[in-house]
Order: structure tokens, then C-alpha cells, then sequence
């Protein structure tokens, strides 16, 4: 008796502790070599460039890039970033610090929709495949808006439904605040999964809740205040900005291919199922199953619609980047979480020769892919010998796996199958990430993208030397030099800072040339240098260079 009381206690806590659990399960793979690698160029090596000049300046109301107003996004990611390295320093664990919680609250809220809609099993078995998934171990480690998002995106959902099961004020209010911070995370593509939610509420007959949920002036006043305030201050301050969300970072985006994003029709219908390997062919199953029950079962409704009208819409945007369908990956867990719990934790005998058939499949593509990998890195390892040792590993690593998947296979052991699917992505990143920079070379002349190194040389330079960068932005820049540069032939969007613009960047060949002096140091591509001697008519001095970049000093030639 005194044994219950001991527990009784207790009781009021447990519906905490497996959120909890789950929310540390994801957090800390993607913790883990979090800042080992240098930022890479171009998107994570931007954003933390302008979350250290918010830093530095304490101006948290205007994004600044290399010295002007960046105003392409809302400012929550810089925000996060900028906190980060204020916590840890202006290092890249600092700039990447919070995709790690973000990682861990988009598991948790995939566990809550999971329980809500499939019990509490099939809820933890949703969390252990996002978690384990290609999609969610590689993403959520490089530093943009689509992590946060995901995150925001998933327990604006998770409120959704909870506004739904029990229409309680608190749901309701805590919805609105959550589509404020999604949309402050990134703008009118957060709100994207409720047209697919909102058609799912009205087939399954919840009109009157979504008549109340909408039409409550609160909610839409908690929206604007904390989803739109930033937007109509800063479009206040800058005129013109407001037409410039609208037309280039909204309509542009999705009609046209001004920002050179462009891939097939099928690129989110082939990158989702993949991203969630090695569940892939679980996700098949129950994507099938739902298909079959759509006009039977709430469930399927919701996650079909949530996952597909967004897809669909993606899929015709002529912009497209992987990253864009990384909050779909919850939708797509659901639905392979709940295959997997169907059979991996059934008592049928079927189940097992399901689970042994589905792992022989996944067992055979690890380890010819295992194999593919370590064959590369051996034949490659004395010309780039970083990146062939990690191919070498990872490989090793993969064929292993196989080996004891195999073996679990003949043992027709349900749980240690499922333990070693749940390793396989996991332990893949840990040897990939191991030791990598991020400016190695793979190819000839090919080269990751991170320039830390190269940027970190410039750092140690005097603050009075004279810089200029040509032909291609560096977007970690300040990130790791702590000072803006003079641009030249590089596309900046100048309209809102002009008289800023006309200190850092230069606009013709004339300006190049006035800006030209004994004491100025340009940086460039290596194929640019032959160009600038002849555009300028002074020699380029190589001083030193990083990769396919170099620092040149330019020198006037005898006789001119």
C-alpha cells in the first residue's frame, strides 16, 4: 500500500514526462558536432551573418546583411540565432544553438498529434521515426527558417486539433498565438497546412467549431499584434516594403523563377518519401491504407489533407528548395508511425513476416549503398582524403548495420529490427559529422561550401585595411570577420538603405578604379583574377587564397 502511495504522487506529472522524453530524444542527436563544421554558404552562413550585426548593434528591429537593411524575412531566426551566440559566442554552436530545441519540439508535438489520433504507441512510434529519419537528422542542423517553422508549424496543428476535441478557450488562444509565431517565423507559406486542415474540419462535420474559431475577434487581435506587428512597423519605417513582401518574397517565389530555385514538378514527391528513410516503405503502407479509409476515417481525412493540398502547392511553386517541405516530414512520421506500430508491436504472426520482409529490402539498399560509399572513398582517399575517410566509415558502418539487421532477420526479432532501423540514419550522420570542416574538397576544383577559413584569415587583418569583395557574396562575412565590405559586380537589394549602399557597394568599373589603392586587398574567385587584370589594368598579386578564392593585392603596372 505504501508502495501505490509512493507512486500516487507522481500521477499528476506523467503526462509531461513522455512529451518530455521525446522532446530530449530529439534534441540531442542534433546537439551533437552542432558546431563542428563552418557555416555554409549560402542560406545558414546569411542568417547568422545577420543575427551577429543584430547582435552587435542591438538593433533588433532591422536585419542588416554586410551593412544594409535585410529585409527578405521576418526576423524570429535571426532572433534565435543572435540569442544563441550572445549565449555561447559568435561561433557556429552560437548561430545553430536552437535548431537543437527546435528539433526536440517538433518531435514532441508529433508524439501529442500521434497520441491524440493513434494512442499513445503509435504516438512514441510517429516521434521515433521523425527522429531517426534522413529528413530530420540532416535539416535540422543547418541554420534557416524551415527548422523553426517546422516546430512553429507543428503545435500551431497540435492546438488546432486540441481546439477541435474539446473546444476549450485555452486551445483556441493558444492556436492563434502559435499561427502568429509561424507566421512571423516565415510568412503567408506558415499558415499553408490549415488549407488542407480547415477542408479536413468541414468533410468531418466541424463547421460550428471552425465558424467559432474564426470568427473570435481575440484570436485574429492576438494574430496581428504578434504575427503582423513586426511587418507593419518595420513597412511603416520603410516605405515601399509592404508591396515588396507581397509582390518579390511572395508572389515571385511561387509564379516565377526570379530567385533561381527552380526544379520538376515531382521534386517534393519524390524528396518526402525518401527524406523519411529508411521508413520509406512503411510510410507506402500506410499511405495506401489511408487512401482506402478516406471516406470512413476523421484520421486519414486530416492527415491526407494536411499532407497533401500543402505537397500540391508546393509541387506548382516554381521555387522550390528541400528545406520548404521539412514541416510536411510530421504528417508523413504520423502516417509511418502508425504502420510501424501496426507491425512492429502486433501480436500477429503475419505482422512479423511483414516487418522480416520490409527489413530484407531496407538491409540490401544499406549495404549496396554501404558499399557504394566505401568503394568511392578508397578510390578517391589519396586526392581528397577528409571526405573518402568519412565515405569509408559511413559505408562501414551501413554494411554492419545490415549485417545485424540480417540477423535480427533470421531471429525474427520485431524489436531488434526496429532497433537497428532506428540506428541506421543516426549513426550514418555521426560519422559523416565527425571531423568535417566544411571546406574540404570531394571534386577537382570542387569544394564544400563553407569559407570559415578563409574568412577567418581576414579576420586577423587590421580594422583599417581596405576591402573589396568581387563577382560573388560571401554570405558569412560578417558572421566571422565582424565588419561589413565594399561590394562590386555582386547583387545587393540596395532600395531601402540607399545612402548606406553608396558606402559599400560599387556600381561600376569607374568606382572599382577610384576605390583602387596601394592599401587595398580584394577578394575573389580564382577565375575572376585574369578578369580584373584586364578590366583594371593593374596586376592582381595573389597574397593568399582558400579553395577556389583568393586575396589578391592589386599593383599598378610599370608604365601606367
Amino acid at each position: 500500500m505504501a508502495k501505490t502511495d509512493r507512486w500516487k504522487g507522481l500521477k499528476p506529472f506523467l503526462p509531461l514526462l513522455l512529451p518530455l522524453l521525446v522532446f530530449l530524444a530529439g534534441t540531442l542527436p542534433v546537439l551533437l558536432h552542432l558546431g563542428t563544421a563552418g557555416l555554409f554558404e549560402t542560406s545558414e552562413a546569411r542568417y547568422a551573418s545577420v543575427a551577429r550585426q543584430m547582435a552587435d548593434s542591438g538593433n533588433w528591429l532591422t536585419p542588416r546583411q554586410n551593412g544594409l537593411k535585410h529585409l527578405t524575412k521576418p526576423p524570429v531566426t535571426y532572433w534565435l540565432s543572435a540569442m544563441g551566440q550572445q549565449l555561447f559566442g559568435s561561433n557556429e554552436l552560437g548561430a545553430r544553438f536552437f535548431l537543437a530545441p527546435a528539433a526536440g519540439l517538433t518531435a514532441a508535438g508529433t508524439f501529442l498529434i500521434g497520441q491524440m489520433f493513434f494512442g499513445r504507441l503509435a504516438g512514441l512510434s510517429a516521434a521515433l521515426v521523425i527522429i531517426t529519419s534522413l529528413f530530420y537528422q540532416a535539416q535540422f542542423r543547418g541554420l534557416t527558417t524551415d527548422p523553426f517553422l517546422a516546430a512553429a508549424e507543428t503545435f500551431m496543428v497540435f492546438f488546432f486539433f486540441s481546439w477541435l476535441g474539446h473546444q476549450c478557450r485555452r486551445w483556441q488562444y493558444a492556436f492563434w498565438l502559435m499561427a502568429a509565431i509561424a507566421f512571423m517565423i516565415k510568412g503567408p507559406p506558415a499558415l499553408l497546412p490549415l488549407a488542407g486542415l480547415i477542408p479536413a474540419a468541414l468533410l468531418t462535420g466541424q463547421k460550428p467549431a471552425m465558424k467559432k474559431l474564426f470568427s473570435d475577434p481575440l484570436g485574429w487581435a492576438i494574430f496581428v499584434i504578434f504575427g503582423m506587428g513586426w511587418y507593419l512597423v518595420v513597412a511603416f519605417q520603410n516605405p515601399g516594403l509592404l508591396s515588396y513582401f507581397l509582390i518579390d518574397e511572395t508572389v515571385s517565389r511561387v509564379a516565377s523563377s526570379a530567385h533561381k530555385r527552380t526544379a520538376p514538378f515531382y521534386y517534393f514527391l519524390i524528396l518526402l518519401p525518401a527524406g523519411v528513410f529508411p521508413w520509406v516503405s512503411f510510410f507506402l503502407i500506410s499511405l495506401k491504407q489511408k487512401i482506402k479509409e478516406f471516406k470512413a476515417d476523421p484520421a486519414a481525412v486530416y492527415m491526407l489533407l494536411w499532407l497533401g493540398i500543402p505537397l500540391v502547392i508546393f509541387s506548382l511553386s516554381r521555387s522550390k528548395l528541400a528545406g520548404y517541405a521539412l514541416p510536411l516530414l510530421v504528417p508523413v512520421a504520423l502516417l509511418t508511425g502508425e504502420a510501424v506500430r501496426q507491425i512492429f508491436f502486433s501480436q500477429k504472426p503475419e505482422d512479423s513476416e511483414t516487418a522480416a520482409r520490409h527489413c530484407i529490402g531496407i538491409a540490401a539498399f544499406a549495404s549496396l549503398a554501404g558499399m557504394a560509399m566505401s568503394v568511392w572513398g578508397y578510390n578517391n582517399f589519396a586526392q581528397f582524403r577528409v571526405i573518402s575517410q568519412t565515405a569509408i566509415f559511413a559505408g562501414i558502418f551501413w554494411l554492419f548495420a545490415s549485417l545485424v539487421l540480417l540477423a535480427f532477420i533470421i531471429k525474427k526479432s520485431r524489436p531488434g529490427m526496429l532497433l537497428v532501423l532506428a540506428m541506421i540514419v543516426p549513426g550514418f550522420m555521426f560519422f559523416i559529422l565527425h571531423g568535417i570542416k566544411g571546406n574540404e574538397p570531394y571534386r577537382e576544383h570542387r569544394y564544400l561550401t563553407s569559407q570559415w577559413l578563409l574568412l577567418k584569415r581576414i579576420a586577423t587583418l587590421p580594422q583599417a585595411q581596405k576591402l573589396i569583395l568581387l563577382d560573388e557574396m560571401i554570405e558569412g562575412w560578417y558572421f566571422y570577420t565582424g565588419r561589413p565590405v565594399r561590394t562590386f559586380n555582386i547583387n545587393r537589394i540596395t532600395q531601402f538603405d540607399k545612402e548606406r549602399a553608396a558606402e559599400l557597394v560599387l556600381n561600376d568599373v569607374e568606382a572599382l578604379k577610384s576605390a583602387l589603392d596601394s592599401d587595398t586587398l580584394l577578394v575573389m574567385p580564382a577565375k575572376s583574377v585574369v578578369h580584373y587584370e584586364e578590366l583594371t589594368g593593374m596586376q592582381m598579386q595573389i597574397i593568399t587564397g582558400e579553395g577556389n578564392w583568393k586575396i589578391v593585392a592589386p599593383v599598378r603596372k610599370q608604365g601606367n
